[in-house]
């Protein structure tokens, strides 16, 4: 070995994520694979409860801690159920936590979405009383959330610092559209 290899040292790097926290009435929110009927009932959904639509991060359990991206792109590919997958953000953290949400068409939750979120350390349902089903076409809305009495988690913890530096205005609060 010589002098110089001796010395050489790996970089350690960070690939930050590039979240962006989009209220339901911002130029850019938008959901996949929505006509403009589908958005319009998001929108309603989204407003309604004050969430944010998480972008910039991968649309599946890795976004939640905020990985830049999801290692090898296995999640959607493995995971059918993730069809039409989104993370959201509720506006008050205080009373709610970040979740996916997707919608496949399917009758039930497979056996392979709940061991892939209890992996991931989420809960794994279904409620249509939430009225998670806005998406519609005979789609299955199944949320993966963050658990109630768990710590706080990487993006409620970015989402506290965005939401505290710069606030999002609601039209229930006086805001005029």
């Amino acid at each position: 070995m010589n002098a110089k290899s001796q010395h050489q040292q790996p970089t350690a790097t960070y690939e930050q994520d590039e979240l962006r926290l989009v209220p339901p009435l911002a130029e850019g929110f938008s959901v996949h694979g929505g006509d403009d009927e589908t958005a319009a009932r998001c929108r309603g959904w989204a407003l309604s409860r004050r969430y944010l639509l998480a972008r910039g991060i991968p649309a599946c359990a890795h976004g939640m801690v905020l990985m830049a991206s999801c290692p090898h792109s296995t999640c959607h590919r493995h995971f059918r159920q993730l069809d039409h997958a989104d993370v959201w953000v509720p506006a008050d953290l205080a009373g709610s936590r970040p979740f996916l949400l997707s919608h496949p068409h399917s009758s039930e939750v497979s056996e392979k979405t709940r061991a892939y979120g209890e992996a991931h350390g989420l809960d794994v349902g279904s409620n249509r009383d939430l009225a998670d089903d806005w998406y519609g076409h005979g789609t299955l809305p199944i949320r993966l959330a963050i658990p109630v009495n768990c710590p706080l988690w990487p993006i409620e913890a970015k989402a506290l610092v965005m939401l505290a530096t710069r606030p999002v205005s609601w039209p229930a609060d006086g805001w005029a559209q």
